[in-house]
């Protein structure tokens, strides 16, 4: 059965006390998967208006919520519920079972990953009506040694290797970096006070990194697009952080501050300065980069922490769709550009403006859709069935990692 983490007194008492924990029951957040479905979506709609341009068909970029947004709620849930379930291994069993853990990541993460890394080199970007107006044509012939590793270590795209249909592996990497080190500080530092304060260390890193530049090697820095760029993969795994630290306030028992952010004003609060961040930006400033991603990814943790635990949560998700979309996110968030491709490769033979905008939007959403399906069904599920081999806590089959 599945274990139901909502708490059902007053002091917020919780289902998943490691003192009745078993391999037998099976750990559910919640409203995740929801979550997972609506930056899924946020994302995929945010591209199709984006990669227009590359076909040279007109642009009206009238979905306010950039694509990073919703990655950055995908950064605060996988911290949020990656935590919870190492903090609640570590309860259980006064460890964290590290190679287990990295298994599971790579059975999870890196079969999709390769397959779309393969696919766009090798199959998409060699296709006549899929290829980018100038960049598919480089992306065999700068094919380097370099650029391979990087590929296959998952590594930063430092040497702007830009791949048509794969560009999406950013944020990838960004979380396979992050969990390189996470369960090992969940591991090490097993007080929940100090492993909070790293996490913060972590959120403010940019921060510090900038201002130890600055202060100390301003004259001897002199690579400003080197100095840009680890700033910004800082302030991305920093994200993450954010959604790790919020997943210690869910196993804080009775405290005000979790008491707080319960407070259906308080939720209410959090989701209006979400609209009005995303507002300013789109409709303001005609900028999308204007807030840091840091302040989506608190916003977001909050709402993650509500839907996970407060039974008066106003972000209720739990419905088939959401399940079924949150179920193949992964493959919705890697698949999405070459269907957005191959749905503008179909739309450009429609002179007319209305028809061509129906036929993208459609076949983009409804190919997207189609297609994570069919790979969850015959191709993840396979790694996931493996992967299950290596769980310590078992989830539910409505909960993927």
């Amino acid at each position: 059965m599945d274990v139901d983490i909502y708490p059902k007194s007053h002091n917020l008492r919780t289902k998943m006390d490691s003192s009745r924990m078993d391999n037998h029951k099976r750990v559910y957040f919640p409203n995740l998967n929801g979550l997972r479905a609506i930056g899924a979506c946020i994302v995929l709609i945010g591209h199709i208006e984006f990669l227009k341009i590359f076909w040279k068909l007109p642009s009206y970029q009238w979905f306010p919520v950039p694509g990073k947004i919703g990655v950055a709620l995908f950064f605060a849930i996988s911290g949020f519920l990656i935590t919870s379930l190492l903090i609640q291994e570590l309860d259980v069993t006064k460890t964290v079972a590290l190679k287990k853990f990295y298994t599971r990541r790579i059975l999870r993460i890196w079969p999709l990953y390769y397959l779309i890394i393969i696919l766009s080199i090798f199959v998409f970007n060699q296709i006549d009506f899929l290829k980018f107006p100038g960049l598919s044509h480089n992306v065999i012939n700068n094919l380097s040694l370099t650029n391979i590793i990087i590929l296959i270590l998952l590594l930063p795209n430092f040497t702007n290797y830009f791949i048509p249909y794969a560009d999406q592996r950013w944020s990838i990497i960004v979380e396979e970096q992050f969990y390189l080190m996470q369960p090992i500080l969940i591991k090490v530092f097993k007080n929940r006070i100090v492993l909070a304060m790293i996490f913060i260390v972590i959120v403010l890193s940019p921060n510090i990194f900038d201002f130890m530049i600055n202060k100390y090697f301003k004259n001897s820095f002199h690579n400003n697009n080197l100095l840009y760029a680890i700033i910004t993969q800082l302030k991305y795994l920093s994200c993450i952080a954010l959604g790790c630290f919020f997943s210690i306030l869910f196993f804080k028992k009775e405290n005000k501050v979790k008491r707080f952010f319960f407070n259906k004003a308080v939720q209410y609060i959090v989701l209006i300065i979400l609209i009005v961040c995303v507002s300013i930006g789109h409709f303001i400033l005609f900028k999308e980069e204007v807030i840091d991603y840091r302040i989506y990814t608190f916003l977001f943790s909050i709402i993650v922490l509500n839907a996970c635990q407060n039974p008066r949560t106003i972000f209720r998700l739990e419905y088939p769709i959401f399940n079924f979309l949150g179920k193949i996110s992964y493959g919705i968030y890697m698949y999405h550009p070459v269907c957005i491709g191959l749905s503008l490769a179909l739309a450009s033979s429609f002179t007319n403006i209305i028809a061509q905008n129906f036929i993208l939007y459609v076949l983009s959403i409804s190919l997207t859709i189609f297609i994570s399906w069919v790979s969850f069904t015959y191709f993840e599920s396979s790694f996931l069935k493996l992967k299950s081999k290596f769980e310590i806590l078992k989830t539910s089959p409505k909960s993927f990692q």
